[in-house]
């Protein structure tokens, strides 16, 4: 065998191992995207959005109860008609907030406020920081799963009444200025829990106009 032909025969093999090593990387590569990718670990509490109404930026997570699901499912329904009904979105925006505002089972911890997406948004940093110092003080951090506390569950909303409210009459507040009295409506509801009834069970909303949809500007 020539000198020529023994080196390309070593170039050749050469190649070969370099074709092989690079394979072998690309699998190793492969192994581990797939790894990280399927056995992530729990990232405690991240919620992961399942549902949405892009257009009023409503979300459902996976944490979310059946009865907010469900109520969610009403909504989306009612606003993809062209010409809804004001009054019967507001009262389903009421039903919403109660069931998410008021059910503390699915909430990770103190800081995990919920209702949040239906409140005024001027008011919405100012309602978190009120919800963590008085109902939602008392939830313990849930980010291991391993709670054995025991908190409430809405189960049922009933809305007792809903009429047109004069805003001006209720609010003397610059951030409602621009609101207009045919915009607002006050809601009153009642409630019932899964398994206590030591909790609040009753309220009054007031909703405004916040841009292009109805929000919870009031509380009682």
């Amino acid at each position: 065998m020539t000198s020529n032909a023994k080196q390309k025969r070593r170039l050749t093999k050469k190649g070969k191992r370099k074709l092989i090593l690079f394979i072998i990387m690309l699998i190793l590569i492969v192994i581990a995207i797939c790894y990280f990718t399927f056995t992530k670990p729990d990232d405690g509490g991240k919620k992961k959005v399942v549902d949405e109404i892009e257009k009023f930026s409503y979300t459902v997570s996976d944490s979310d109860t059946k009865l907010f699901k469900d109520t969610f499912k009403e909504l989306k329904k009612l606003l993809s008609q062209d010409d809804y009904d004001k009054s019967e979105y507001a009262k389903l925006v009421s039903e919403l907030f109660i069931i998410d505002f008021y059910t503390l089972d699915n909430k990770v911890t103190k800081n995990d406020v919920g209702g949040v997406q239906f409140v005024y948004t001027p008011y919405q940093s100012q309602f978190i920081d009120k919800a963590r110092d008085s109902l939602y003080k008392q939830v313990i951090s849930n980010i291991d799963n391993d709670r054995s506390q025991q908190l409430p569950e809405v189960d049922s909303v009933e809305v007792v009444s809903i009429e047109d409210v004069v805003s001006s009459s209720i609010f003397d507040i610059e951030d409602f200025k621009n609101v207009t009295d045919t915009d607002s409506y006050e809601v009153q509801l009642k409630w019932t829990y899964k398994n206590n009834d030591n909790f609040q069970n009753e309220a009054t909303l007031v909703l405004v106009k916040d841009s292009d949809k109805y929000s919870v500007a009031k509380l009682d």
